[in-house]
């Protein structure tokens, strides 16, 4: 059973996704305070990460780096209150692979949480994908090159892997806005940029294959 860890200082919250969550035979962790949250990753291995943004006076963001280090194949969904777009690119940037704003669903959020654990993976499922000298496993969110391995959040995996489909081909901002995203939930203009721009770092000496058609998206140049 995979493993969730919830950060929620809200006491009849924290309770209720606990509820709601487990009937979904999901093995669910809630802690209170950021302290918590970190002695419980440091402690054991989660698949899923949910955070609520602001605990008391502070921000959870700053636990992001810790949780990149010690989890690294750990996916993160930020809760808030905070709904403002740079607030979602602030979250986003800092690491997390999705977010939610409050109030929301149970059954959202349940679907946010299997969307990221289908990313989830211990170990690869695939042979993996080439990109030039590097090989890309979406299963696992992983960049393997020659100075060792690279862990993609969810986006950028996702962002990764059309365009390897695409074989070189652009593919459009808007197609991956519709890919990444539901037709419910229309994203910034900014933040498939956002994204790139990450993709873009985490690719690190071979981050020029993943080019601009200015006007018309993003493809991958290999040769």
């Amino acid at each position: 059973m995979q493993k969730v860890l919830v950060l929620e200082d809200d006491p009849l919250l924290a309770q209720t996704l606990k509820q709601g969550l487990t009937a979904k035979r999901l093995a669910v962790t809630v802690v209170n305070d950021l302290r918590a949250f970190s002695l419980a990753v440091n402690r054991e291995q989660f698949a899923v990460c949910v955070m609520d943004r602001l605990i008391g006076d502070r921000d959870s963001i700053e636990l992001i780096p810790e949780v990149r280090e010690l989890l690294p194949q750990a996916r993160i969904l930020l809760l808030t209150k905070k709904s403002a777009v740079l607030d979602r690119i602030e979250g986003l940037e800092a690491g997390a692979d999705d977010y939610l704003a409050k109030p929301f669903s149970m059954a959202e959020l349940r679907l946010r949480i299997r969307s990221l654990l289908s990313l989830y993976r211990v170990e690869s499922e695939t042979h993996g994908l080439s990109i030039g000298k590097l090989m890309f496993y979406p299963l696992q969110g992983v960049l393997q090159g020659p100075t060792g391995k690279v862990f993609l959040p969810r986006r950028e995996t996702e962002i990764l892997l059309c365009l390897v489909r695409a074989a070189g081909t652009v593919v459009s901002k808007r197609f991956l806005e519709r890919t990444l995203w539901p037709e419910t939930f229309e994203p910034n203009p900014s933040t498939i940029d956002v994204y790139v721009r990450r993709l873009r770092q985490k690719l690190g000496s071979f981050g020029g294959v993943l080019r601009t058609k200015r006007g018309f998206g993003y493809y991958l140049k290999l040769r």
